[in-house]
């Protein structure tokens, strides 16, 4: 395949968003060569293993003020002639929206415009229905190449969600990804028919053949958590669950991964219930440490809940993790969640929120390890069936082809 296809991402890498590199590395699997563009610097951060595999070149754009969209514009090598036309009608369409940012993101669409005809892209992905769909919006508007969305959750759940200028993403995208049931339900009742009509239902697939137990015995009452410390995970009702459980005399302990604005938080509420000798907080790491960590746990915590500002998680990809590495987990019916653990078949859900209920709930879980091997088995098997990246990228994959061929056609 030809590198017809580029992603246009805010940053890339990043450590916290390892469905997107699954995602690349899955569609490389499949032979087909990608390009990413990177809109702003990666942060200085540790970095997944897996991300030496992906071949694709990433490209960061230059800083805004260093961009210069008159080269594009009048240029020996401006692009197409009616470009100065449809600029104008753009900026007009434009005023309509109310995007307060237009401006600036039509400097960056300019600049990547002429990479894309430089590079022969005809197709452009995005996640996130935020302002590198707006972008990928302009860069169409003004004779681009076509676009696909990947909407997640923040893109959608906000309370500040703009769904009139959603619906407009939408409606000009080829095509709109959402990762499970409870988003396209969401999304279908805010849109109208012919947006709604334009997005799908994709579950984000893993490699399960990375996802297996390394062999490590298994750490008996230790739970882990793993992901960003920001409100909508809800690590502060694991602290009390446990300091709940320790104050009964449960024998218990915890590893914490991961790390956001919420930590001096978390820290302070560990420290304040006294339950520091029994609750690592273990910061970021890579993908190896933590499926070596999910080796070695009993139990998988992550205590999801709508923040807020409406900001949820649809489909924590750690979930689907622990899934494949037999280890059961405890959630709560949030958004995707259900979906991930069968509806409470491959593991067991509490109110969010409910300290109480994910306190019984670790208790139960931690003295009763047949169940823990039921859920782990059956885990397993959902995994297979519903979340391996071989299956889902090969929809995906069909569905660029589909997306390239019609963009290959209007160029005709």
């Amino acid at each position: 395949m030809s590198t017809r296809l580029a992603y246009l991402l805010k940053k890339f890498p990043r450590l916290s968003e390892t469905f997107i590199l699954n995602e690349l590395l899955a569609q490389e699997n499949l032979g087909r060569e990608l390009h990413v563009f990177s809109r702003r610097a990666a942060d200085n951060e540790l970095r997944h293993p897996e991300l030496a595999r992906l071949r694709a070149t990433v490209e960061t754009l230059p800083p805004k003020h260093e961009i210069d969209p008159w080269e594009m514009l009048i240029g020996d090598d401006s692009g197409p002639d009616d470009l100065l036309a449809r600029l104008g009608a753009v900026l007009r369409e434009a005023r309509t929206w109310g995007h307060p940012r237009t401006p600036l993101l039509m400097v960056e669409a300019l600049h990547v415009l002429k990479r894309t005809r430089v590079l022969g892209i005809q197709h452009v992905h995005v996640h996130f229905a935020t302002d590198s769909a707006v972008v990928a919006l302009l860069m169409h508007k003004l004779g681009g190449p076509s676009y696909s969305i990947t909407c997640h959750a923040k893109d959608i759940y906000r309370s500040t969600v703009d769904f009139r200028f959603l619906d407009i993403l939408v409606r000009n995208s080829a095509f709109v990804v959402t990762v499970c049931d409870a988003n396209r339900r969401w999304m279908t009742e805010r849109l109208s028919p012919e947006a709604s009509r334009k997005v799908r239902k994709l579950y984000n697939g893993i490699d399960l053949a990375r996802f297996v137990p390394d062999g490590s015995p298994r750490e008996p009452n230790h739970v882990l958590g793993v992901g960003r410390l920001v409100e909508k995970k809800g690590f502060h009702v694991m602290v009390e669950a446990l300091a709940l459980l320790l104050g009964k005399g449960v024998d218990v302990r915890a590893s914490l991964i991961g790390d956001g604005d919420q930590k001096e938080r978390i820290e302070q509420l560990i420290a304040a219930r006294g339950i520091g000798a029994h609750v690592r907080m273990l910061g970021p790491r890579d993908q190896a440490e933590v499926r070596a960590y999910m080796s070695r746990a009993v139990l998988m915590l992550q205590p999801c809940l709508v923040g807020d500002d409406g900001n949820r998680d649809a489909l924590p990809t750690v979930l689907i993790e622990s899934l494949a590495m037999g280890l059961p987990s405890i959630s709560t019916p949030v958004t995707g969640i259900p979906e991930i653990l069968d509806q409470g078949r491959c593991g067991v859900m509490v109110p969010e929120n409910d300290v109480q209920a994910t306190a019984d709930a670790i208790e139960s879980l931690l003295a009763d390890s047949a169940r823990r091997a039921r859920i782990a088995a059956d885990g397993r098997r959902h995994a297979e069936e519903v979340f391996d990246a071989e299956k889902t990228s090969r929809i995906l994959s069909a569905w660029f082809d589909e997306a390239l061929q019609t963009s290959c056609a209007a160029s005709a």
